[in-house]
């Protein structure tokens, strides 16, 4: 049988109130293209491996027998995934039902790289800021030098992105993250620009987050844990040279990566740089200072 093009990864935990819809959106894609759906299922205690096992006919499920870090499920995902490329769908998460059909279109389009991640818009959680912050555009591959900066500003969530499974083995898949916010959405990606992937959004939606449990998190304090928490292993499997060509490069932007130095700062190898970007920026524009994260910021930085 020949291998799908696309595996749909469901990474689980205790999502009874909502797997059912986020599988049936998975099996109603209106599309030719071969496809498989893969749930990951974390070592569920509700009823989740119940009603996945309804499916059993439908879908490959693989059953974990502890628990592990959310991002080591997202690994396990690429590692069981049968597909040249894995479109995650969270648990709590609707894939519109063009989905597949998008994507394969756009990876025809681009010959099938190796090293590539695709992602759309999404109802919430939409990461369409975050490009155009960086200064890049919908339906433009994204890679090179620059690649890296663009992660500098924010995530891009897993839920409706697309990953050449090969080239993410290759990595090492996602970095380790034990937060529940899965920060490693910044690190991993910046990460794999270092790597030479290319990135793209298209200017489709292809992802409901209505019922995502982090979707809507706006709590500045729990956001900057997630990012200390992530950042600390990015430092450690990244060239401190690589970084400090990141914070140079910051330095050109109209608008400043604050949470991306807030994270550094906490790395007395990056925080003297940081220091004297923040104070500059401070002195030319005091109004800095109504900002939550500057003074955050500073205190790191002061204290």
């Amino acid at each position: 049988m020949q291998e799908p093009l696309i595996t749909i990864a469901i990474p689980a935990y205790n999502n009874e109130s909502s797997i059912r819809k986020t599988i049936d959106s998975c099996l109603n894609q209106k599309t030719d293209i071969q496809y498989e759906i893969l749930i990951v299922d974390d070592a569920s205690t509700d009823t989740t491996p119940q009603i996945i096992a309804e499916y059993d006919n439908k879908i490959r499920i693989v059953t974990l027998e502890e628990r592990v870090p959310i991002m080591d499920n997202h690994n396990n995902c690429l590692k069981y995934a049968n597909g040249e490329y894995v479109l995650f769908c969270h648990a709590d998460d609707i894939l519109e039902d063009h989905a597949v059909e998008t994507v394969s279109r756009k990876l025809k389009q681009r010959n099938y790289p190796k090293k590539y991640i695709l992602w759309g818009h999404s109802l919430f959680r939409d990461s369409y800021p975050i490009v155009k912050k960086a200064g890049f555009n919908v339906n433009e591959m994204i890679v090179g030098e620059y690649a890296p900066t663009m992660f500098m500003f924010g995530a891009v969530a897993p839920a409706g992105t697309c990953y050449s499974r090969e080239g993410m083995l290759e990595v090492g898949g996602f970095l380790q993250a034990n937060h529940r916010l899965a920060p490693s959405d910044i690190t991993s990606m910046i990460y794999c620009a270092f790597q030479g992937f290319r990135f793209e959004m298209m200017d489709e939606m292809i992802m409901v987050r209505t019922y995502a449990s982090t979707a809507t998190e706006t709590k500045l304090d729990i956001i900057l844990e997630s990012l200390d928490d992530a950042f600390k292993q990015l430092i450690e499997v990244t060239k401190k040279t690589d970084i400090d060509a990141l914070i140079t490069k910051s330095i050109t932007f109209d608008s400043k990566p604050y949470m991306f130095y807030y994270a550094l700062a906490e790395d007395k190898a990056f925080a003297q740089r940081v220091k004297r970007i923040v104070r500059r920026e401070i002195i030319f524009n005091p109004g800095l200072l109504r900002d939550d994260i500057i003074r955050k910021l500073l205190k790191r930085l002061y204290l």
